[in-house]
């Protein structure tokens, strides 16, 4: 957690370049999890590391993430490392770090990794045939989330203390979630996208992986160029009941208990148009993602995983009315939510409809596009892509498998967004899983 790296670093107890040793040690213990696929050049790192630690022996650090390691998701440039999004053919090395990198290394923030990732971001699973699939560190039988899932594994089994994922339908948030981790899709626009290789035209945000509520909003300030109030009130957070129809009660038993013991009796609201938001999300990618990655499907068709290639390929077949009524719902949609929002500074329900599914004894070699399941899974999250509210997720159970609590906000109310989570993250604390590498302060 950034706060006892920070503090071991001020008093000289720890240092920037033994943490960074000790990210690299455990990406290479952890290399056969496949959450790492990139190390930044190692003398840069180093040489970053270094200056960090300098500043700190001057007492002058640049911010409260100067010296912490850093890994990022494979769809964000870091100049001479590959951006792949996730695939086997996009292997040239970037020739400039995208804006939110630059951001973090003026911060001093040490960027050291690239993390796998689904094919394109496209899948909320996390699979991929390319490089292998990330280990769930829960359990390695079971998904371990996407498309960030290389991220969220790294920081979930102790390689990196914090990590950037990307989201365009859950995908910091879905990861974050199966992992047992904070994670935080701001509000649409929040963080520049420059620099990021997108799947659509305005569904996708970059946003934190993190251990702690606090960790993801020092990240979160760093991306975003701006501060976040820390005197934040909640006074009147509501239930969304459309998130926990069709939820199993793996995730919406704990959830609600969660939230009543979090925050008291709570009133129940709806956004009807909220049941529709896995048709609406799965038009709005299909028909984004054939400008965005059509090229690549006619180019490199038979270099791209059967589900991504499916997928891509059906989204041909979509039409221009077909989008045109998705856009009227997703309109309606975030007018539904705008409106309850009046009344409700937060509305809450479960981060996932399911605990995380087993992976299918074939998915690892060929990916797996089953949409029942995909919808039951990720269902929740498509709505704060689909209106830009920002949305964070928080642990929520003390123990067996993660499960998270959803909590969205009104636009650029990440502050609020927040206390809501410190408040969950108050009875709820972080869980160690069982597969874990060690990064820690010392």
């Amino acid at each position: 957690m950034i706060d006892d790296l920070i503090a071991a670093f001020r008093e000289g107890s720890d240092d920037p370049l033994r943490a960074l040793e000790r990210a690299l040690d455990a990406a290479d213990r952890a290399r056969d999890d496949r959450a790492i696929l990139w190390l930044v050049p190692g003398a840069r790192a180093e040489a970053e590391a270094a200056a960090a630690a300098a500043r700190y022996r001057a007492g002058t650090p640049r911010s409260a993430l100067d010296g912490i390691p850093v890994a990022v998701k494979d769809c964000i440039d870091v100049a001479g490392v590959p951006s792949t999004g996730g695939t086997k053919f996009l292997t040239a090395p970037a020739t400039a770090d995208a804006t939110v990198i630059a951001r973090l290394r003026a911060a001093g923030a040490v960027v050291f990794a690239k993390t796998n990732m689904h094919e394109f971001g496209i899948q909320p699973t996390g699979v991929n045939p390319h490089y292998g699939t990330p280990v769930n560190p829960w359990d390695p039988e079971r998904i371990p989330g996407g498309s960030s899932s290389g991220s969220a594994v790294a920081v979930a089994s102790g390689i990196a203390p914090i990590a950037v994922g990307t989201d365009a339908g859950g995908s910091i948030r879905i990861p974050a979630a199966i992992n047992g981790l904070i994670g935080l899709k701001p509000t649409l626009g929040a963080v520049p996208l420059d620099g990021i290789m997108r799947l659509t035209a305005d569904l996708d945000h970059a946003g934190a992986l993190a251990w702690t509520v606090e960790d993801a909003t020092l990240l979160f300030e760093v991306l975003s160029g701006r501060n976040v109030d820390r005197n934040a009130i909640v006074s009147a957070p509501a239930l969304l009941t459309d998130f926990f129809k069709g939820a199993t009660g793996g995730v919406d038993t704990p959830v609600l208990q969660a939230a009543r013991e979090s925050f008291g009796a709570l009133p129940e609201v709806a956004s009807p148009f909220s049941a529709l938001s896995a048709a609406v999300e799965f038009v709005i990618v299909g028909t984004d993602a054939q400008r965005s990655c059509g090229d690549f499907l006619r180019d490199h068709g038979d270099a791209i995983a059967p589900d991504t290639r499916v997928i891509l390929r059906l989204g041909a077949g979509l039409t221009a009315a077909d989008r045109r009524r998705a856009d009227g719902v997703r309109a309606a949609m975030r007018e539904e939510i705008d409106h309850l929002l009046t009344a409700h500074d937060v509305l809450i329900g479960p981060a996932l409809g399911c605990l995380a599914p087993r992976i299918h004894r074939a998915a690892r070699a060929t990916g797996e596009l089953d949409t029942v399941k995909l919808a039951r899974l990720a269902a929740q999250s498509f709505v704060a892509n689909l209106t830009g509210h920002p949305c964070v997720v928080v642990p929520c159970v003390r123990e067996g498998l993660p499960v998270a609590m959803q909590i969205i906000g009104r636009h650029d109310d990440e502050a609020r967004v927040l206390a809501a989570a410190r408040m969950v993250e108050r009875r709820y604390g972080a869980r160690r899983p069982p597969r874990w590498y060690g990064q820690r302060a010392g």
